[in-house]
């Protein structure tokens, strides 16, 4: 479940977008709209950071000036901003927070590495190391030293979206992991159990899928 400051970040995203005039929702669009909810957690590291909207504007300009504009389009995520949302469950529930905060969001980002938003932090000197350091200790939790997630995806890939047999198995492994969590919190053994399974055969056709997909891109 996401926290109310994160549905806005989310949705923030997506008008940032909007207002740019591209055809997606990426990791860029996701770190201004942080910067712009200064009651936020991921606000509050990024300003400690050193990170301002204006000149984080201004680089991601630059780092998208080849870009085409397309207006009048349904704007939509890139695997970065998905990779993002899946990476920030994992922290909210390493945490043991029931609900998904923009801490966790800015950590998915920073962990998983990819798109433009990472990219132009670390130009601006701001590692994934430093961010978890920041997270971590705006949270409360203890230091992990951890940086950047290892991915196996060709870069030229981040931006393209998924196919629709993968996607459709991702929503099913995000209701099977949902469905899981509260099953283990209800102390429902036998129901967790079972569908432990069924998440552990799910990433395993998503794994499967997504290998394909890559594959046929050549």
């Amino acid at each position: 479940m996401f926290s109310e400051e994160s549905k806005r970040i989310l949705v923030g995203a997506q008008g940032q977008a909007e207002r740019i005039g591209t055809s997606y929702v990426g990791t860029e669009h996701l770190l201004l709209a942080m910067l712009r909810l200064e009651s936020s957690a991921a606000y509050r590291v990024l300003a400690r950071l050193g990170i301002s909207y204006d000149e984080l504007a201004n680089k991601i300009k630059a780092a998208t000036a080849n870009d085409k504009v397309r207006q009048g389009r349904r704007v939509v995520p890139t695997m970065a901003v998905k990779r993002t949302v899946e990476v920030a469950f994992g922290e909210a529930d390493r945490m043991n927070s029931k609900v998904i905060d923009t801490a966790h969001l800015l950590l998915g980002l920073a962990l998983q590495g990819e798109g433009v938003g990472p990219f132009v932090l670390h130009d601006l000197g701001v590692t994934p190391e430093r961010i978890v350091a920041e997270v971590e200790g705006d949270l409360g939790v203890p230091l992990s030293g951890r940086g950047k997630l290892p991915t196996s995806r060709p870069p030229w890939t981040i931006d393209l979206p998924e196919p629709p047999e993968v996607v459709g198995l991702r929503e099913r492994l995000a209701s099977v992991r949902f469905a899981l969590k509260h099953a283990v919190e209800a102390g429902d053994t036998e129901h967790a159990l079972k569908l432990g399974s069924e998440e552990k055969r799910l990433e395993s056709l998503v794994d499967r899928a997504r290998r394909k997909w890559l594959a046929s891109l050549g």
